[in-house]
């Protein structure tokens, strides 16, 4: 590539790339240095390292600005909260929240997240922000003027904040956007459950964000969910959660044991390193559980634990060692 539009198409789709999450940053910018041709004489080059630099920094000291701004706007929305919220009206909290919501959401807008991650993250935090506001204010309407019950209330604040949120992930394939959808989506797809059969308990919410997170680590591995480790760590977490809650059945054992099993299998035969510390973590959490509620008080509670340790570190080396070999 030659001359500055080929250097400006380049950067085009470099931007594209790592906004779908084909590329991380650091990628991006070996390959525009690579692709990029010398400067003619040192002076040049010199000029072209300096107005980096200066180009560099702008972004930073945005960022920063932004958050120190967002820093005080959480402090100033905690005081509300904590002296003035009771005191007041709900057109008055509806219309705080609408406002945060607008102001934050046109605040992301504005800022131009091309290729430099501090201006993305600052865009990515700004929109976060602004879909906490609208669940706010949607929880708010649903509660004190539509007087919803608690299960209504949060099944309409929940699919407001995955619609918007999933609006806004479509734009970025930000990693705080594809949480918080997931998020959203999680707690509708429990409350749709809970919804529907009051008398199910936890385990029956707990099973359908069971089987949603495990959709959606398949679509995170099948690319339709960028960014996609991102993607393998939200399903991690959703199935752990799922899982701990149908653990009031005993068929819920069996379940949270095969998915502390399958996550680790997962992490291995991926290679995502969260995976394996969320299926690690799983074992600690699901163990000492089932061997307390089937082998109380017996020295054989400490065992089992250990045997099981062992059994699922040996499964991920056979798993790891297999791998190697069909190389």
């Amino acid at each position: 590539m030659t001359g500055p539009s080929s250097g400006a198409e380049l950067r085009k789709h470099l931007d594209r790339w790592v906004a779908e999450g084909l590329i991380d940053t650091a990628q991006a910018t070996r390959i525009e240095t690579a692709e990029t041709p010398a400067a003619g004489s040192p002076a040049a080059g010199s000029r072209a390292a300096g107005s980096q630099a200066t180009g560099s920094r702008a972004p930073l000291v945005a960022e920063a600005l932004g958050y120190a701004g967002g820093v005080l706007a959480i402090a100033a929305g905690l005081y509300l909260v904590r002296d003035l919220w009771p005191n007041l009206s709900t057109g008055a909290v509806l219309a705080f929240a609408a406002a945060a919501c607008a102001a934050l959401g046109a605040g992301g807008a504005a800022v131009r997240a091309t290729s430099d991650p501090a201006l993305r993250r600052l865009r990515s935090v700004l929109w976060l922000l602004s879909t906490v506001s609208l669940a706010a204010f949607a929880g708010t309407l649903a509660d004190q003027v539509w007087r919803f019950g608690p299960t209504s209330t949060t099944l309409v604040t929940a699919a407001v904040s995955a619609a918007y949120g999933a609006a806004l992930w479509r734009r970025t394939r930000a990693v705080l956007q594809h949480l918080a959808v997931f998020a959203s989506l999680a707690v509708l797809a429990g409350t749709v459950v809970a919804r529907l059969d009051p008398g199910l308990g936890a385990w029956g919410p707990g099973l359908a964000i069971w089987a949603m997170s495990v959709l959606w680590g398949v679509a995170a591995m099948r690319g339709y969910l960028p960014p996609g480790a991102t993607g393998y760590f939200a399903a991690g977490i959703g199935v752990l959660a799922g899982a701990q809650l149908t653990m009031q059945v005993a068929a819920g054992y069996a379940l949270a044991l095969a998915t502390v099993a399958g996550l680790l299998a997962a992490g291995v035969l991926l290679r995502q390193a969260w995976l394996v510390v969320l299926g690690a973590f799983g074992v600690l959490l699901v163990t000492p559980q089932i061997t307390t509620r089937y082998l109380p008080m017996s020295a054989a509670t400490p065992v089992a634990i250990f045997v099981v340790g062992v059994v699922l570190l040996g499964s991920a080396v056979w798993l790891a060692r297999r791998r190697a070999g069909s190389r």
